[in-house]
């Protein structure tokens, strides 16, 4: 029974580590099918979602842009903090996610404080200096440029607006924060302060001015 275990549990990592590096060498979004890992209870007692926004500074008013929403897991709260006043935009490329987002939004009443884009992170439908706030949860690692996504970004928030970037390491794409860090700065962003842990943690940028 013990070599048993232990053959499964080589297996298990094995596999584990395979993902990790074909992601790194060609990253591609977490596949719809494993969707419910995103609202799994065992990850929502490392995300939750009051205590993370909480951190990157969303108050009532902001326009904020939820990227790479998934089913919306994030956004619902975003959307109650923002207010009658404020809005969210969500964004996915997966058309099947938005639909778990717009019928959990839609459980809550707060489809008028939220739209929902399906698009990628290199060309956003929004105006330039819009955004007060742009969210990334275990999203930029999941890019294949993401520098693209970061112009992207400069283009739409206000300049001196954040940037919130955070990932973490059960997501076979997670890079480290100095990694993170990087790419923000080489885009041009200015970092404003790190919180969490290696297995899961957030950075702030800000936009330049």
């Amino acid at each position: 029974m013990t070599k048993a275990m232990a053959l499964g549990g080589g297996a298990v990592l094995g596999s584990q580590i395979s993902m990790r590096v074909a992601v790194r060498v060609r990253p591609y979004p977490m596949p719809h099918q494993f969707a419910t890992a995103l609202d799994h209870p065992w990850r929502m007692r490392y995300r939750d979602p009051v205590g993370m926004l909480g951190l990157f500074g969303l108050q009532a008013g902001m326009q904020v842009l939820d990227l790479g929403c998934g089913t919306g897991t994030f956004t619902v709260e975003m959307a109650r903090m923002v207010g009658p006043t404020g809005l969210v935009h969500a964004a996915d490329l997966q058309p099947s996610l938005l639909e778990r987002a717009q019928q959990r939004i839609a459980e809550f009443d707060l489809l008028e404080r939220v739209r929902l884009h399906c698009c990628g992170a290199y060309q956003l439908p929004l105006d330039d200096d819009s955004l007060d706030l742009a969210v990334m949860v275990a999203t930029l690692s999941q890019i294949p440029n993401p520098q693209l996504a970061l112009w992207e970004l400069q283009r739409v928030l206000k300049p001196g607006a954040r940037l919130a970037i955070s990932e973490e390491l059960p997501d076979p794409a997670y890079v480290p924060p100095k990694v993170t860090r990087r790419w923000a700065e080489e885009a041009g962003f200015t970092f404003g302060g790190r919180s969490g842990s290696a297995f899961c943690y957030h950075s702030i940028f800000f936009n330049r001015e």
